[in-house]
This record gives C-alpha cells, structure tokens and sequence, in this order.
C-alpha cells in the first residue's frame, strides 16, 4: 500500500462517530481499553461461537457457560461460576413471569421493562438475589469489572451479564448456522472507499451463497442493549455497509480458496439482545462514503470534541471514563486541545528546517516566498495531497531538465 493511504478499522470508525476522545484515548493516546462488564457479553458469546463452531460443545449454549467457567478460574474464583448459575436461574424464573403475564401492571397489560420495576425489585429480594447479586458486585469490583459509583438496581451487573449472555445463546439456536456450513469466523476484510482511504472490517460468520459459488454471505453481529431493533436502524450500520462492500484480504498460500471471493451477495445483521435478524442485499454505500470522509478528516486533524459535553449520562458506560472526569480532568480536559499542540508542533518543526535551510541566502528566501504564495493559494481550493504531489512532479521535472 502507497504511503498516501490512510487504513481506518471500521470499529474504530464507529468509535470516532461516538466520542472522538473515546477514539483519541485508545488510537492515539495507546490506552488499553479496561475490562468491563458490559464488555464481557459479546467476548462471551464470540467466544462461545468458537467453541460450538470448533466442535468442542454440543450447543452455543453450553460453549457461553465454558467460557465464562474459564473466566472464574482465570480471576481465581471457581466457585463464583456456580453463584453465577443459581442467580441466572432465579432471574430467569422472575421474568418468565412476567412474560406469560402472570405478573401485570396495576391496570392491567404486561411491563415493557421489567427490570425497571418495583415489582421485579421486591421479587429478586424475597427470592435471596438481591443479597446473592450484591455478593457477585463486590467480586465484580475487586477484580475492576465494575466502577465504584455504579448505579443501584435490582440484582447484579455482573449476573446480568452472564445470565443475558446465557438466555442470547439459547435463543440463537433456532436460526443459527449450522456448522457445516460455516466457512470461518472472524473473517477480515477490507473496502477500498477512494480518497486515499481504506476500511479494514472484520465479519463475525462467512458461508456460502447456495446459488451463486463466487459469492458469500456475510454475518455481522451487534451487541447493543436496546429494547428493540429495526431493519432500518440495522441496514444503516456501517459494519453492514461495509460487509457488502467488502473484499477479501490478501490470501496467503496456506489460505483456503473458499475464504475468496467475488462479491458479497447478503449480510446478516444478528442483534443478540433481541435475537432478531435481518438480511440485507443491498445497502447505501453513499452513506457510508460521506460518514468516512468526514471522518477521516476529523481524525487527519485530531478533532476530538468529547461526546460528554452533552451530559455525564451518556459517558457512564464508557470504558475510559475514568480519564475524562476523574479528578481534575474534566476541568482540564477543554483547556487543551490536542489537534491544535500536534499542529503547532509541526509548525514549529517545518520553521526550523526552513530556517536552516535557507538562512544566509538572500535569493532563496525570495525564490521561497514566491513559490509558498503560489502554494497558499492553491491550498484553498486544492486537497493538500494531491497538491504536494503535483508539486513533487514538478520538483522532478525541473531536476531531469537541469541534468
């Protein structure tokens, strides 16, 4: 690839479109992102999929609970795996309840949320869960899971996580690949979207296209907690963009040929909180053309307006929080801007070689002036690449002519 390219991950894409800080602090910064419960969900089931896929469980199901058995014994705790499973089992029980509707509002009609509810509160307190979820908290914190001021609710962050992740695998089951047919998983790819710019994806299931041998099916799957999903949220998330784009990475010689081919004939967006899925043949590729422009300006100039400035609330789940308003930070945070120092810093760098350049030579210095006038004015109406490469092609002319 020539050094004019600029490669974009497309999760870092969708980063960026979040909370460019959130994208400063782990792309430019270098900050490992903090474990985080909320985090564990989908590692979970990605995790779970690799398991069932390499044979090595019967269900999905069975995969996601070896995996979390692994975790346990990973933070040194085995026995946390069995309090684990003794409060999915209660939670689940509560809920059915509410989802045959033995449990209704006051004026009848079923809850919406039942976790936002009174009545799920006092449930999973005189079933022993509140005490059981505060005990798998307290672990969760010791083992920096879950932030200090997390929120009170009924239950537990972290039984919730792996009783939802649980209940997502079961659901899948119904509609899920078969492994036979499954050509890869974590299959990457990239999308040449022009400018000078490339996106680099990842799809979480590759398989065949019955009717068509030159063609895949791409799988994307997507982990947000939302109450419901649409087709037309679904069909304009980049990664589903992006899969429909998508080209295969470079083979190497050890790469089987069914990991090519010649174009993507649908995506499958599978949201796991809901277990809806939906199929896409064809997508607004324009869409995702201006977003990345844009973006990829914003990250050329280090644009990083922190997506807090709207209100703490929509920080709360971020997992470099803790950078953006411990302490002073946030008093602090504005007062430096980090594309304005990189800028100035460079600025200073090209005075310096300009300076050495051409001090004591009078005719150089108007020569130089003549040419940046021409350049100033060119830069206004012209993408500063492609006028330094036209510039560089005239810088070599002139070098062959004077030999």
């Amino acid at each position: 690839m020539g050094s004019r390219w600029m490669e974009i991950r497309v999760e870092d894409l969708r980063t960026y479109a979040r909370c460019p800080l959130e994208w400063f602090w782990e792309r430019r910064v270098g900050l490992t992102r903090p474990p985080t419960i909320s985090a564990l969900v989908p590692a979970a089931i990605r995790a779970g999929l690799g398991f069932f896929y390499d044979g090595h469980a019967q269900d999905l199901a069975t995969a996601v609970g070896l995996v979390w058995l692994d975790w346990c014994e990973g933070w040194g705790e085995p026995a946390i795996a069995g309090d684990l499973a003794q409060y999915a089992v209660g939670r689940a029980k509560i809920l059915n309840l509410f989802a045959a509707g033995h449990v209704q509002r006051p004026g009848g009609g079923r809850y919406t949320v039942p976790e936002m509810t009174g009545e799920y509160r006092s449930r999973m307190h005189a079933a022993g869960l509140t005490k059981l979820g505060r005990q798998l908290d307290e672990f969760g914190r010791t083992h920096e899971l879950l932030a200090v001021d997390e929120p009170d609710q009924p239950g537990s962050v972290l039984g919730d996580a792996f009783a939802t992740s649980l209940a997502a695998a079961e659901r899948a089951a119904l509609d899920l690949p078969a492994r036979e047919i499954v050509l890869a998983r974590q299959v990457g790819f990239h999308v040449d979207v022009g400018s000078g710019v490339r996106l680099v994806g990842e799809a979480d299931l590759l398989l065949p296209e019955a009717d068509a041998p030159e063609a895949v099916v791409l799988e994307v799957h997507d982990f947000e907690a939302v109450p419901w999903m649409r087709a037309g949220i679904a069909g304009r998330d980049l990664r589903v963009i992006a899969a429909s784009l998508a080209r295969p990475m470079k083979a190497a010689e050890s790469t089987p040929s069914n990991l090519n081919w010649e174009r993507v004939a649908r995506v499958v967006f599978r949201h796991w909180p809901s277990g809806q899925t939906f199929t896409f043949r064809e997508t607004s590729s324009g869409h995702l053309l201006a977003l990345t422009a844009s973006i990829a300006r914003g990250m050329r100039h280090h644009v990083v307006v922190p997506r807090a400035v709207t209100g703490y609330e929509h920080c709360r789940a971020c997992a470099y929080r803790e950078h953006c308003w411990n302490g002073a930070n946030w008093d602090t945070l504005p007062l430096v801007d980090t594309g304005m120092l990189g800028s100035a810093e460079a600025l200073r760098a090209v005075m310096e070689q300009l300076r050495d350049g051409l001090s004591h030579d009078n005719a150089a210095v108007r020569r130089t002036r003549q040419v940046l006038s021409v350049l100033e004015n060119a830069l206004a109406e012209t993408e500063p690449a492609d006028l330094l490469a036209a510039s560089r092609r005239v810088l070599e002319e002139l070098g062959d002519h004077d030999h």
